[in-house]
């Protein structure tokens, strides 16, 4: 009988290990030199005044596009670039040292017409989708949609 506990006990832990880890992904490390990306918001005014939070990289500004599909895989992902800092303008729980919301660059897009985000804490069974974030520079333009992402089909970049 006492065996018999014993193994049940060990397959309950080992279950609640697996079921913890569960969805958890590698992704490179937030880098010494992190950017803070502060989001801003941008109206498109040709479009019923939809409102998007926007971030800006080297430059660029960017605006979501997309989110990733399942031809997605850690792979696809280049570098940690930094991280979006969470104040009251894009949380409803102000916490600016929390670095958890990251910003990645992807392998086959050398010139970084997307930007992705992740939150790499969250303990969700169903985290919130990873967002595509692509440079408005681009809108209007034939470039090469990434094969892990799929388009929202927001009107702005019809």
């Amino acid at each position: 009988m006492r065996k018999i506990k014993k193994i049940i006990v060990s397959a309950m832990f080992i279950t609640i290990l697996l079921l913890s880890s569960c969805g958890k992904e590698n992704y490179p490390d937030l880098p010494d030199n992190a950017i803070a990306f502060k989001m801003s918001s941008y109206e498109d005014k040709e479009h019923d005044d939809e409102l998007f939070f926007t971030i800006e990289y080297n430059g660029r500004t960017y605006l979501p596009y997309g989110v990733i599909n399942n031809k997605f895989t850690r792979n696809d992902i280049d570098k940690c670039i930094g991280y979006i800092v969470q104040d009251e303008n894009v949380s409803s729980v102000p916490d600016k040292a929390n670095k958890n919301w990251r910003i990645y660059t992807l392998v086959n897009d050398t010139d970084n017409n997307f930007l992705m985000d992740n939150d790499v804490e969250s303990v969700d069974l169903m985290p919130p989708p990873k967002m595509f974030y692509r440079a408005i520079d681009t809108k209007g333009k034939n470039i090469e949609i990434p094969a892990c992402m799929d388009d929202l089909e927001y009107p702005y970049w019809e």
